[in-house]
Formats: structure tokens, sequence, C-alpha cells
């Protein structure tokens, strides 16, 4: 790990360390550091010996994330080690409005409390709408104005309902009714979302970037590199191995694209992968770590507490779509290197696997530390503390992650700062989520949506896929996540489909939103790492996670996939979802071993749907017919001649 005095001047500490003397923007560092450092530092206590009263723990997370955003994300600078100018007024207001803030609530909890019981007065509504102001500010810097404009047309729409038409229309919310419930209790802005990214997910987001820091990014890749590199297609099936174990740490697509991609996109480019598929490809290994067990994403946790059961349920309910998944990005890129005839790595371009696990393995044992605190039954606070504190002491076994101050605080700028985009999320989401529920709109819009599927469970489905996918262009997962919770889940639970699916079904398609385009953030970020057009670098990353995506459309019917069910229930579709998506893959590439017709291929295609059937005949006649075709298919290659993996010709 670098820790030498040639620090990154675009970091806060590194800014501090070059300076030459103390002006605006080393000020402004100073204050980035400090926050970063008490705001983790807080947390860690919190994780450490318990939380206090959830309004009170959450006002001082959002006023931590309030000030971190509107110093790390300035106005109109593009950083915050730009040259301050007549803007950061507003930037300095900002800020202390929200210490004003925390100070007003904190000056007397409990006549505040009390008032939450009785009446808000004048000067609760005048505080409410400030935070309002600030959490929309806020957003607005560190997301986007999507979210933004949603926020406030629901608060507007909850307000002048009686003016409203369609859906919208009803009574109108009075003004003092939607600061009690969006400010001064815990159904909005406080609400239980942003209360799990406090409590759990911030604890995760360090760990991500200590690891990030420590360097275990590189290990996972050099494992799978190390692993697969050998065999057809291997820098590809690198790319998926390494991004899913990465990913399922790190929590962030894009985060994931960025810390593996860097390395695979051009090795990937180097043995003969176009640019477009190459950034395909780390786009869907990257985004699948988002659902991903152990950890998942920020999301997972907030599926956890919205459905009230352990963290461990969620991440075992994601682990067979999950592996299903990822088999199906196996199979399309092995199909696909032996299509386009790309050959294995040489064996000295290859790291070796006993060198990577002699200098990188101590860095594997916080997550098997995380995992064995999870199973046995303790919280995700408590698994979370004790791997951040392994992680930190295992790091200094090896000179090349033993950790220096500059990265302590670099782990803590990168955790802070991903906080920040997250928390703001929720925080805005808090607002729909209050503002939707008081004038019913969103019970309404569930309700419009079971009337224009006609009662057909499968149109409600496909409906609430397009809204998580059209809703995740322009916001976070959790964001997509928890407005569908207020308004497509509840009458697809109505349905008939049962709460775990029902939520993992909009958990996984918000996560999906990542690789589908027109606005498919994962793809884009991997194109500016492959150098290629981001449309088309999306769409291919859609044809190769397609046949992934018939998991997530049909284990609905099929609930064994999310450990529903009898033992045998489970197994059936798991074999099935697997075989299913293995064909898939040959049919969007045209080719498994060598060539396939266009009529076995159209054939292959109803074997791969009909295996995903709730109905076991035709499951098992899908399966059969699959394994028939595959099967010929390999026959047909071995007679050909050609062992592309040897890359000479079969022996006689």
């Amino acid at each position: 790990m670098a820790h030498t005095e040639e620090s990154n001047p675009t970091t806060a500490w590194g800014c501090l360390l070059k300076a030459r003397k103390f002006g605006a923007k080393e000020i402004l560092a100073f204050l980035i550091v400090g926050l970063s450092f008490a705001f983790v530092t807080f947390h860690l206590y919190t994780g450490m010996f318990g939380h206090p009263e959830a309004h009170f723990y959450r006002s001082l997370h959002l006023t931590g994330v309030l000030l971190l955003c509107f110093i790390l994300f300035p106005l109109n600078r593009k950083s915050w080690s730009d040259s301050p100018n007549i803007w950061t007024v507003i930037d300095v207001v900002c800020i202390l409005l929200t210490v004003v803030l925390e100070v007003y609530y904190l000056w007397d909890i409990e006549a505040f409390e009390l008032r939450q019981v009785i009446s808000p007065n004048t000067a609760d509504v005048c505080m409410g709408i400030i935070l309002w102001l600030l959490v929309l500010e806020g957003t607005r810097r560190s997301l986007g104005l999507p979210m933004v404009l949603i926020a406030i047309f629901f608060t507007f729409q909850a307000l002048y309902s009686e003016q409203m038409f369609w859906i919208f229309y009803g009574p109108s919310t009075s003004l003092k009714s939607l600061v009690l419930d969006m400010f001064m209790q815990e159904g909005g802005i406080f609400c239980m979302p942003l209360g799990t990214i406090a409590s759990f997910v911030v604890l995760f987001l360090i760990f991500g970037a200590f690891m990030e820091e420590t360097g275990t990014g590189r290990t996972f890749t050099d494992l799978a590199l190390g692993a697969f590199g050998a065999k057809v297609g291997g820098p590809a099936k690198a790319a998926v191995v390494g991004s899913a174990f990465f990913g399922m740490l790190s929590g962030s697509s894009c985060a994931n694209v960025t810390t593996t991609g860097t390395f695979t996109i051009p090795l990937m480019k180097r043995v003969g992968y176009e640019s477009t598929y190459a950034g395909g490809v780390e786009a869907c290994a990257s985004t699948g770590g988002m659902f991903t067990p152990p950890i998942m994403g920020a999301t997972a946790f907030v599926v956890a507490a919205y459905l009230g059961l352990s963290y461990v349920t969620v991440a075992l309910a994601a682990a067979i779509p999950a592996l299903c998944y990822y088999f199906a990005l196996f199979a399309a890129v092995d199909f696909h290197a032996r299509k386009s005839k790309i050959p294995p790595l040489r064996k000295e371009e290859m790291p070796v696997v006993k060198d990577v696990l002699k200098n990188g393995a101590h860095l594997l044992i916080p997550i098997a530390l995380l995992v064995y605190f999870l199973v046995s039954g303790y919280t995700a606070t408590t698994a979370c503390f004790w791997s951040i504190l392994g992680l930190f002491l295992v790091s200094f076994l090896k000179k090349s992650s033993r950790p220096g101050a500059e990265n302590i605080v670099s782990v803590c700028e990168a955790a802070a700062k991903a906080t920040v985009v997250t928390a703001m999320a929720c925080a805005a989401a808090g607002i729909i989520v209050s503002t939707s529920t008081l004038s019913g709109v969103g019970l309404k819009l569930g309700t419009q949506i079971v009337s224009i599927s006609g009662g057909h469970l499968w149109l409600a489905l496909l409906l609430a896929a397009v809204l998580a996918v059209i809703l995740g262009m322009g916001l976070t997962t959790t964001a997509v996540y928890i407005i569908m919770v207020v308004t497509v889940i509840p009458p697809i639970m109505q349905m008939g489909v049962p709460a775990l699916a029902a939520h993992m079904y909009a958990l996984f398609w918000g996560v999906l939103s990542n690789i589908i385009p027109p606005v498919a953030i994962a793809s884009f970020t991997a194109a500016g790492i492959a150098k290629a057009g981001p449309m088309k670098t999306a769409a291919k990353g859609f044809c190769i996670g397609f046949p992934g995506l018939l998991v997530f459309a049909t284990f609905v019917y099929n609930p064994g996939l999310i450990m529903i069910g009898s033992a045998t229930d489970i197994i059936v579709n798991s074999v099935g979802c697997l075989i299913a998506v293995i064909c898939f893959a040959a049919v969007m590439e045209g080719y498994a071993f060598t060539k396939i017709n266009i009529f076995l291929r159209a054939i292959l295609a109803v074997c791969s749907i009909i295996s995903l059937s709730p109905h076991w005949g035709l499951t098992f006649a899908g399966l059969a017919g699959g394994v028939v075709i595959l099967t010929l298919n390999y026959l047909a290659y071995k007679k050909e001649g050609l062992d592309f993996e040897r890359g000479g010709e079969l022996e006689a």
C-alpha cells in the first residue's frame, strides 16, 4: 500500500501535505479531512457500543452527510479543490443552515418530541421547509436533477391534491401535517432507509473503501486470472469472476468497474476482444456484484429492514439467482471466445496463484470473518465492525498492504463520499415516500398497474420491471427500490406473490437498470475505460447479460430460486435455471462449441424458456432438449477436428 510522501493531490490529505501556504483551498481540505475522520470514527464507535435513540442518531448522521455534501460537491465548481468564487457564499449558507438545524433540534429535545405528539409550531414548520430545501439541494449536487424533480412533484402533489387530476387527485395535505411526518417523525426524511444507511451500510462502505485501499480488489482479479487465464476466453472469465468477488464486497457497480475494469478491460482488448465487448463484460460482471452475497449492496440491508427479516435470509435468497446470472456471463464469454477464435493467455502473461496467495491471502481473512459472523447470527453491524478491525490488523502483516496515515485518511474520505451519495438518495426517497403516502398516490399508482395488467401477473411484473428501469435512469438502486415499495410491490403481493419474492424482484430490477439502455451507468463507466462508444457498449452489455436477465424475469414463478419451497423445488428450479441460461447464451451468440444453425438455434431458445417453467414436466423436457442440442453441437465440434483450447488439430 502506497503511503509515501508522494501523495495524491486530488485528495484532501494530499492537498494538505503539499500545501506551501494556508489559504481557502487548504481550509476546505482540512475540513474534509476532519469531517471525514470524525464521521467514520463516530460510526465505528456506535458500531461497537450501540446506537442512541433512532431520530437523534439519524439526525446526527444526516447533519454529517449534509456538511460533507456541501463541501465535497461545491456549487458551480467541478471540485472542492477549485478556487472559491461568488457562489461559495451559497455553500457557506447551506453549511450554516445545516448546523443551525441540528442545534435547533438538540436545544430542547424533550420539547421537540412533545410537539411530535401535539402539533408543530411555526418554528418547526420553518425548520422543516429549510431541511426540505437542504436535502433537495444536496441530492441535486450528489445525484443530479431527476430525483429532485420527482421529490418536488410529489411534495406539491400532496399539498395541492385537490387541484390535480387522474390518480394525483385527492384531499390536500396541510403543510403542518407534511412537516410533522417528513421532518419531526420517522416516516419521511428520517425514515427507515436512512436509518439503515446510518446503522449498517456506512460500516460496509468503510470496509469496502479499506479493501480497495489495501489492494484486495487486485488480489481477487489476479486470483481469477491465475485460475482462468489459460482457459478459452481467459481474461473475460477472470473479469467475470474477479468482479463478482470484489463487487459483492464493494456494493457499487461503478466503483467495481473502476477498480477491476482498469486492469481487466485493457487485458481483454489486448487478447482480441473488441472494445465494446470488453466494456460490456465488465459492466455486467460488476453490476452482478450488487446482488451477490455476502455483502451485496446497500439496498439489500434496506430490503431486510422492510421485510423484518435477517440480512442472512435476504443474502441466501439472492444466492442462486446470482450464481445463475454469473453462469450465464461465464457461458457467454466462453462461447464468444470460441466463435471469435480468441486465444487463451500465455503462461508468462498470467499471475501465479501461489504467489498471489503468498502476497495477498491475509487480505481474505476479514472476508471469512465477515461471513462467519453473519452466518453465526450476529447483527450486520457487529459483523462488519469486527471485520473492519480484522482487516486493519491483518493489513500490517505485509509491507505491500501496511497502511500509513495517508491511507487511513483516504479510506475515511472515500467512505464518507460514498455514504453521502447513498444517504442523500435515501433522504430524498424519504420525501417521496412521505408525500406519496400522505396523499395516497402510491397506492393509486399500484392499483393502476394492476388495472392495466388486467389481473395478469406476468403483465404486472413486466410493468414493474419497466418502471424500475425507467426510475433507474436517474435514481440510485436504493431510491428505485424504496419508491417501488410504496407503489408496485403491495399490489404485486396482493396478486399472490410472496413478500420476499416481490421485494427481491424490485431489488434485482433496480440493480439491473445499471446495464439496461438507454441510461446504463455501469456500461457508460466501462466505456470510458475501454475507450468505446457509450451507447454501443451499453447495447453490447445488454446482449451479453440478457440470458442472465431471464433469471430475474421468472423467479417469481419459480420461488425455489430464492429458497422458498421444498428442497426438491429448490434443486429442480436451480438446475433448470442453470441449463436455461447456458442454452440461451448459446442462442444469443449463435455458437457454443461450434456454429449453431438457425433451426437448432430456434429450438434451443424454446428449450431455454420452457426449462424455466414452473411445471416440472416442461422443465424436464426443456432440460433434455437443451442438453441434447449442446451435446450434438459438441460432437460436431469434435468431428471438425479442431481443438481450440490447445490451439491445434485434434489427434486422430
